[in-house]
């Protein structure tokens, strides 16, 4: 998962925490991230969503952000910062969510969220070639040392981690669908 994937994530799973917990943003007085929904959502976020980043960033950082810049020039709190914007574009998804929900627009949530989810699924569609290899940003550039995709140890970490971002993600919109049927 690369970051613009993640980001994107972090929207559409805010959007449907939103749509999940559905009768409680539309009939509490309350605002809509005072609510349990947003607390369950923001516990998702910060510890799922981020520590998920953070792996990348860490073991294969260079490859997360898309070979555009060599991680080791981007200072610890820079990176602490670009998690914090994660965790707010999750907010951001989960705001725009609820706001569509209490104007009566139901359909338009799960349509903003499907259209994240699509860009969130595009971006590595599109970038195929260039995250085919794995190494780091002077190998990329330089063209050398270059290992497959699916041979290293990056393609079962990837697999491990979209499994438990979606089962994460299950559980939490799950869990809001049937705790608002209460």
């Amino acid at each position: 998962m690369t970051l613009p994937t993640v980001v994107a994530l972090a929207f559409t799973v805010g959007a449907l925490a939103a749509l999940a917990g559905r009768a409680e943003i539309k009939l509490s007085p309350r605002h809509p991230l005072l609510t349990r929904s947003f607390a369950a959502f923001v516990a998702f976020a910060v510890c799922v969503l981020v520590p998920i980043s953070v792996y990348f960033y860490v073991f294969h950082g260079d490859w997360f952000l898309l070979y555009l810049v060599d991680v080791r020039e981007i200072p610890s709190a820079i990176a602490l910062v670009g998690f914090v914007l994660e965790v707010l574009v999750g907010v951001f998804g989960f705001a725009t969510g609820a706001t569509l929900l209490r104007s009566q627009r139901e359909g338009l949530v799960g349509g903003v969220a499907g259209g994240a989810l699509v860009v969130a699924i595009l971006v590595p569609v599109l970038l195929r070639e260039r995250l085919s290899h794995v190494g780091s940003f002077a190998q990329f550039n330089g063209g050398f040392g270059l290992v497959d995709f699916t041979a290293g140890p990056l393609f079962h970490g990837t697999l491990l981690m979209i499994a438990t971002l979606l089962g994460a993600a299950g559980f939490l919109l799950g869990r809001l669908w049937v705790g608002e049927r209460r």
